[in-house]
């Protein structure tokens, strides 16, 4: 029996062969992966924006403020952690706190703005997130900073009434010792109300520096920019993205691909077994042509072997 040699098929060629199979798995691969991707949940992200320092032109037009404002922006930032913050939001979230799952703040390129962004498999805790951390921020970093004008403004009534009291502690010590001297009190009670009004003189000139000092700073804070260093929210929180369209891009490419890979497999065994039957096949169908041509050419039968030593015509 003749042997036959096939050259293989390359696995490209089995599955462009199998078209309709290789499309119908392709197909069936994407359902699946979008199916896929329904069932696992939707990952929001809550922005908000923080601004460090004054916004005001004023401000800006100093030489290097920008560049400070700036670095002081990506320092500051550093100031949120993704483990610390998530536990600071469990209080506040209460059975949310369980689908936030990143915390994250970082500077915008250039700018004196840090964005604060919360992802979490709700809406409502990503935008509750993010403001709660933002605002977490804003506290603890303005709480370090010198006090703001509302505030100065009481410590500069404060001690204006204290100066007030000083004063008039002070013109009634001068009062005794003026009296003292007229009436030719002895010498012990005019010493001990002179040293009464330098002591009252004394207390009344600290509480002036005091009150001068405080009031140079009110009037700063009012009619200056605001300190360097503060912080304010400039954006309220909102869901800036969701993963929903990636999601289903990615799983639906998964899909198409595990498909295709079947397709290529099934294609690839149809055409080693179709090689293989198609071999047996071809080498009996070569044979007995074989056989017929020898026949035509010597006009009949071939003869059957003669018995050793018999008689041959």
């Amino acid at each position: 029996m003749a042997q036959v040699t096939t050259t293989p098929t390359s696995p490209l060629t089995s599955v462009a062969r199998r078209w309709k199979l290789t499309t119908a798995l392709v197909l069936v691969g994407i359902g699946a992966g979008v199916g896929a991707a329904y069932t696992t949940p939707t990952v929001y992200t809550g922005e908000a924006r923080v601004a460090v320092g004054s916004q005001s032109l004023d401000a800006r037009v100093v030489a290097g403020y920008s560049e400070a404002i700036a670095q002081l922006a990506s320092d500051v930032s550093r100031y949120v952690n993704d483990r610390q913050a998530q536990s600071d939001l469990e209080p506040v979230l209460g059975d949310l706190a369980g689908d936030v799952e990143r915390v994250s703040a970082s500077p915008i390129a250039g700018s004196s703005v840090i964005l604060v962004e919360v992802d979490a498999e709700s809406a409502a805790a990503a935008t509750r997130g993010a403001q709660t951390v933002a605002q977490q921020l804003v506290d603890e970093v303005n709480s370090t900073t010198a006090a703001g004008p509302a505030e100065l403004l009481q410590q500069y009534t404060d001690i204006t009434n204290q100066v007030a009291a000083a004063q008039q502690a002070a013109s009634m010590a001068e009062g005794a010792l003026s009296a003292a001297v007229a009436a030719g009190r002895s010498q012990a009670q005019i010493d001990a109300a002179r040293a009464a009004a330098e002591q009252s003189a004394a207390a009344l000139d600290v509480l002036e520096v005091q009150q001068e000092a405080l009031s140079a700073q009110y009037r700063n804070a009012v009619t200056n920019t605001p300190s360097a260093s503060g912080l304010s929210i400039v954006q309220e929180a909102e869901v800036s993205r969701t993963n929903a369209s990636s999601k289903l891009q990615r799983y639906g490419l998964i899909g198409a691909a595990l498909g295709f890979f079947a397709a290529l497999l099934i294609a690839v065994l149809l055409e080693r077994r179709r090689a293989e039957s198609n071999g047996t096949g071809t080498a009996e169908q070569v044979a007995r042509p074989a056989a017929a041509v020898d026949v035509a050419r010597t006009g009949a039968h071939a003869p059957e072997k003669a018995p050793s030593g018999a008689w041959r015509p």
